[in-house]
């Protein structure tokens, strides 16, 4: 089989390859934490030397319980509003080669779907998995404000998700409260799903297993993620998720896990949160 060469030069970009081979080691374990046979297959096509990921057990099970825990809350989104005779809109901002709607089966045709990322990846994306029927591709980067008005004039009556899975953390503060602001300046009722890291994470690049293999680096980290609340009167926390909380953690190794659970600096290191706009 001839492989396909990404050639992706943009530094954060070429950070989604880590997570599409993370998911690919995670499904084929026993008993896996995540079952996604579409990441399997892009690392076989892939032309790319995912060996230097190999035995990064901190990021694939990490990984793995992230995007999990997303895929709940988006199949949990889709059921409510669905059932509420609601439009749900599902808008995965950074999508790079994630495969969400396949993972999350039949909840997903009752949805309508955006994906986003930078133009170079908008089009692997297109080339390596095929739209559905109601899945949408926008290529722009997140820090652009017209695709945000676009999907307002779209779906005028439209109840939106945002997620933002692996993102915030590789744009600086004030990148990521331009961002923010100006979706709660916009989507009144939306949820935003996110994961973030804490300022001493934020600095600590060159320690983390896989990201110090390439070229991105954290920019963007907080202490406490209700300062968010600061940024726009509408940003409202919700509820905060530390990795320890997600069954099979564990599974990260005995060390990192023991240390995760006594030192806090490791503990809150990496945490998902949902904010909702009021």
């Amino acid at each position: 089989m001839k492989k396909i060469s990404l050639n992706l030069q943009d530094e954060i970009a070429d950070t989604l390859l880590i997570t599409l081979y993370a998911k690919s080691v995670e499904t084929q374990k026993k008993n896996p934490l995540i079952n996604d046979q579409t990441a399997c297959e892009l690392v076989e096509k892939i032309d790319y030397d995912f060996s230097k990921y190999k035995n990064k057990k901190a990021t694939s099970v990490g990984v793995a319980l992230r995007s999990t825990h997303f895929d709940q809350k988006v199949k949990d989104f889709i059921q409510l509003h669905h059932y509420l005779n609601h439009q749900p809109i599902i808008v995965f901002v950074g999508c790079g080669l994630d495969s969400r709607i396949q993972r999350i089966g039949k909840s997903a045709e009752h949805a309508e779907f955006y994906q986003l990322d930078i133009a170079e990846v908008i089009e692997q994306r297109q080339q390596l998995i095929p739209a559905h029927k109601n899945e949408h591709f926008i290529a722009s980067s997140m820090l652009s404000t017209t695709w945000m008005d676009q999907l307002k004039e779209t779906h005028p009556i439209g109840h939106f998700m945002f997620v933002i899975e692996g993102v915030l953390m590789y744009f600086n503060q004030a990148q990521n409260q331009q961002v923010l602001t100006a979706l709660a300046e916009r989507f009144s009722g939306a949820e935003i799903h996110f994961d973030m890291l804490n300022a001493w994470m934020s600095t600590k690049s060159a320690l983390h297993d896989t990201v110090s293999k390439t070229k991105a680096t954290f920019k963007f980290g907080l202490d406490d993620e209700k300062d968010i609340e600061t940024w726009h009167p509408k940003l409202k926390h919700v509820r905060t998720y530390l990795f320890n909380q997600f069954k099979g953690w564990h599974r990260m190794g005995l060390m990192l896990t023991t240390l995760m659970s006594i030192v806090p600096k490791l503990k809150t290191s990496s945490r998902i949160v949902i904010f909702k706009i009021s």
